[in-house]
């Protein structure tokens, strides 16, 4: 039911945009046409603008298909959760207290991961930080070491390559519970961690959202463009995993905070699955937890201008449209 949602929105929007396109681009004949038939003598006959089929066929899928296709996925769901089998959530120990072992990636960081180290061992929760060199070109992997940090390499180029690293990296020779990863372009607040950890009490995996108004800083990554697509892949993840009485199983908005924190047991359940190394890992990681069963949750966290050039999404506009369709291919698809 999750797949059909999302192709039955994104085919929607393909044609809501299609037929706003085609009303615009008839109505501006239509006004050209007046325009000319106006003079004297005429220079056009006067033609009827909007086309009939089209208007027939918007009129009938909007106003019929959609709200029949809307009321069966809502009786569909609501018939599935009756037979769901009820599991009570077995009590789990407290992360306030546990040691958290932490991930940064960087590629060509220098400028800003000795800060983004120190911001993270100032915290009293955190055990271990483990930095993910990713083929970096300058001083990134020296500065992490000298500021306290354990260094590892990633030869194979790309974000989601670097996770996995890191993420195994802990999994298989640390001993902490909880496992956050993040940047070290410090974009992201460290101590953001503190809110993050409680709810590690209910649910397996923490996600922050960048999406909160009041805690975005000026000069951020995150404005309209970014803000805005978000939102929108945020909301096909929450027809993937359909959920009629909370509008989905998480309560999303944003699909590519790299800030986030996960149990232990849980890492290891879905590990082995996370196999996208590009730049779309985030809602990859996602989607995995959720079809694996996991609980999510999503917490505003603070965002800032990060130090240096970034090399995902928040580069280019192009590029952000190119991960941006990777990730819709993803939530559709996985």
């Amino acid at each position: 039911m999750g797949r059909f949602l999302v192709t039955v929105f994104l085919a929607t929007a393909c044609f809501a945009v299609v037929t706003t396109v085609v009303a615009l681009v008839d109505l501006v004949l239509s006004l050209m046409r007046w325009a000319l038939s106006s003079v004297d003598p005429p220079l056009v006959n006067v033609q009827s603008g909007w086309d009939g089929a089209l208007l027939t066929v918007a009129v009938v899928y909007f106003f019929v298909a959609i709200p029949i296709l809307a009321g069966v996925a809502i009786l569909w769901d609501l018939s599935a959760s009756r037979h769901r089998p009820q599991v009570a959530s077995s009590p789990r120990p407290t992360c306030r207290d546990q040691q958290v072992g932490v991930v940064l990636t960087a590629y060509d960081d220098a400028a800003s991961i000795g800060a983004a180290v120190e911001e993270f061992r100032s915290l009293p929760s955190v055990a271990e930080i483990v930095v993910v060199d990713n083929n970096s070109r300058d001083d990134t992997a020296r500065i992490a070491v000298a500021h306290g940090a354990t260094v590892i390499s990633e030869s194979q180029q790309g974000y989601g390559y670097a996770c996995m690293a890191g993420l195994r990296y802990l999994l298989d020779r640390s001993a902490t519970e909880v496992i956050a990863l993040c940047e070290g372009d410090m974009t992201f607040f460290a101590s953001d961690l503190d809110k993050m950890l409680p709810y590690l009490s209910d649910c397996d995996l923490v996600l922050g959202t960048r999406t909160t108004r009041t805690l975005t800083r000026a000069g951020s990554q995150m404005d309209w463009f970014m803000t805005w697509g978000n939102l929108f892949l945020a909301f096909l993840i929450r027809l993937r995993y359909w959920d009629t009485t909370f509008v989905g199983r998480v309560g999303l908005t944003d699909v590519g905070c790299t800030y986030r924190v996960i149990r232990r047991d849980a890492l290891a359940r879905i590990l082995d699955q996370l196999t996208v190394g590009g730049n779309y890992f985030s809602p990859h990681m996602i989607l995995v937890a959720l079809s694996s069963g996991l609980s999510v949750v999503e917490v505003p966290i603070r965002f800032r201008e990060r130090v240096g050039v970034s090399k995902g999404a928040g580069g280019s506009r192009s590029r952000a449209v190119r991960i941006g369709f990777e990730m819709i291919h993803e939530i559709a698809l996985h």
